[in-house]
C-alpha cells in the first residue's frame, strides 16, 4: 500500500511538472467539432469561448449535446478542447491549466470548465445558460 501511495505521489508531482512549465505563448490547441471524430489544429481565438472537458464526464455531455443542437444558432465561436489524456491532450491542459491560474480558482475546479474573456465558469448548467445569451433571437 506504502508503494502505491509513493507511486501515485511520483506520477502525481510529474504530471504537475510537466502541465505547469510550459512556457510557450504559441500554445496550439484541438478543436473538436460536432462530428464524432473530427479534429484539426488551430491557433486560439482571443475573442471565443474555451470548453475544457473530459470525455468520461457526464455533465460535459450535456455540454456538448446543447452545442450540437443550438451551437449553429450562436453568434460567438466556442472551442471545445478536450484535457483528458496527459500526453495527447497535453497542450489543452496546459492552456486549461493557465486559465484556472488567471481565474484564481487553486485546487477548485473541474470539468466541464468554460473560460471566456478572463471569466471561468464551471457545471454544465451555468455554462449553458452563459451560453444562452449568445443564441441568435
Amino acid at each position: 500500500m506504502t508503494i502505491f501511495i509513493i507511486l501515485i505521489f511520483l506520477f502525481g508531482g510529474f504530471g504537475a511538472f510537466l502541465f505547469t512549465n510550459n512556457q510557450n505563448p504559441d500554445v496550439t490547441i484541438t478543436t473538436v467539432t460536432t462530428k464524432a471524430n473530427d479534429t484539426k489544429t488551430t491557433e486560439p481565438k482571443t475573442d471565443g469561448i474555451l470548453i475544457f472537458y473530459s470525455s468520461t464526464c457526464p455533465h460535459c455531455e450535456k455540454v456538448k449535446e446543447f452545442l450540437k443542437g443550438d451551437g449553429a444558432k450562436l453568434t460567438i465561436d466556442v472551442q471545445m478542447l478536450k484535457i483528458d489524456d496527459p500526453i495527447k491532450d497535453k497542450s489543452n491542459l496546459a492552456l486549461a491549466l493557465g486559465k484556472i491560474k488567471e481565474c484564481n480558482l487553486g485546487d477548485s475546479w473541474g470539468v466541464p470548465l468554460m473560460y471566456h474573456n478572463g471569466k471561468c465558469i464551471m457545471g454544465d448548467v451555468p455554462v449553458i445558460d452563459y451560453l444562452n445569451q449568445y443564441k441568435q433571437k
